[in-house]
Formats: structure tokens, C-alpha cells, sequence
């Protein structure tokens, strides 16, 4: 009997609630709605737009391109950021995320990416040759896809024109080498992942 007593009583509360106050109702549902929106959108929001393998989105960063960006938007974005680097000294297992004043070649493709589409992946040059980013053939390699050399050795961004921006590689420096076909480079792609 007081179980059906309470249980009348937060009904007629929950009613007269409503009945005081019209908009109660569809007031509490909105407030309900949107706290559900929220933390379905919070953490969701990377697997809504497919981020490649090996890569989680850094909402703390403000990219060059939104996750919701056209393809070329955000190969505009990579390219942009990749060259604002061009003379950056190369620097073995730095990474000026980490506050050095230079990068290894793996750091460079992590901090282009990072700060051109909010990416954070490993910038270890192995584990994004075996972890990082959708294969594609190379015979289909697109501006703005990753490039892996000897099995990970390597890494460089293709810019498209047969050239490819990278860090190192000879030159000491981030800075555009040649990725034609028969060129040193070309021939020693081991893989191609398309990053977006």
C-alpha cells in the first residue's frame, strides 16, 4: 500500500509539474536529449569520419582542416603545414611537439598531420609502416598519403608533380625530393597509406 501511494504521488507530482508549467516537459526532453547528444557526440565523434588505423583525434589542437573537411580541403591543409617546415634541421627523435627545434622524418609526418587534421599517431617510422593509415597500391598514391620506405626505414608525404616533402633523406633539412617513377625513392616505396 505505500509503495502504490509513492509511486501515485511522483506521478501526480511529474503531472502537476508538467500541467504548472507547460514547457517542463519538452524542457526536461531537450535537457536529457542534448547531455545525450553531447557525450554521444564526444565519443563517437572520431568514428563518425573513419579516421584512418592508428590514429585518434586530438581535440586540444586547432587543425588547418575539420574532420569534416573535403579531401582537398585537407590536402591543402597537409601540404600547408608540411612546407611552413621546409629548412627545419633534421634532428634524430625529435619532434618539435615535444618542444625540440627539429624532427627525425617519422616526427615531421606525425607533426603534419597532427596540426593539419588534428591526427595523433606515433611518430616512430616503423609503427606507421605496420600500424598507421589504409594501404593503398602505389600505382594509386594520391597528394597528402603517406609514403613508407625499406619497410619503414623512412617516411616521407607525397606533394604530388613526382616529388614527395620529407624530413632528412640526405638533405639534413625538411625539404622535396623526387618520387618519379625509376627516381631512388620510387623505387624503394614499400607501401602507400592513404591518411583521409
Amino acid at each position: 500500500m505505500f509503495k502504490k501511494k509513492v509511486v501515485s504521488l511522483l506521478a501526480i507530482g511529474m503531472l502537476s509539474a508538467a500541467f504548472v508549467s507547460p514547457s517542463f516537459a519538452a524542457t526536461r526532453h531537450m535537457a536529457t536529449h542534448q547531455g545525450a547528444v553531447t557525450s554521444h557526440t564526444a565519443a563517437t565523434r572520431s568514428a563518425s569520419f573513419n579516421l584512418p588505423p592508428g590514429v585518434t583525434y586530438d581535440q586540444s589542437v586547432q587543425p588547418q582542416a575539420p574532420l569534416d573537411a573535403t579531401r582537398q580541403d585537407k590536402t591543402n591543409a597537409v601540404l600547408m603545414v608540411a612546407r611552413s617546415q621546409l629548412g627545419t634541421p633534421y634532428i634524430w627523435g625529435a619532434s618539435k611537439d615535444r618542444g625540440g627545434s627539429g624532427f627525425d622524418c617519422s616526427n615531421f609526418t606525425a607533426y603534419v598531420y597532427h596540426h593539419a587534421l588534428g591526427y595523433k599517431m606515433s611518430g616512430a617510422s616503423r609503427v606507421q609502416a605496420s600500424s598507421v593509415g589504409n594501404p593503398v597500391p602505389k600505382s594509386q598514391m594520391q597528394v597528402g598519403d603517406l609514403v613508407i620506405f625499406n619497410n619503414g626505414s623512412h617516411v616521407g608525404i607525397y606533394a604530388g608533380n613526382g616529388q614527395m616533402i620529407q624530413e632528412g633523406g640526405g638533405l639534413g633539412k625538411v625539404g622535396y625530393l623526387p618520387l618519379k617513377p625509376g627516381s631512388y625513392w620510387y623505387n624503394h616505396i614499400t607501401s602507400v597509406k592513404r591518411m583521409y
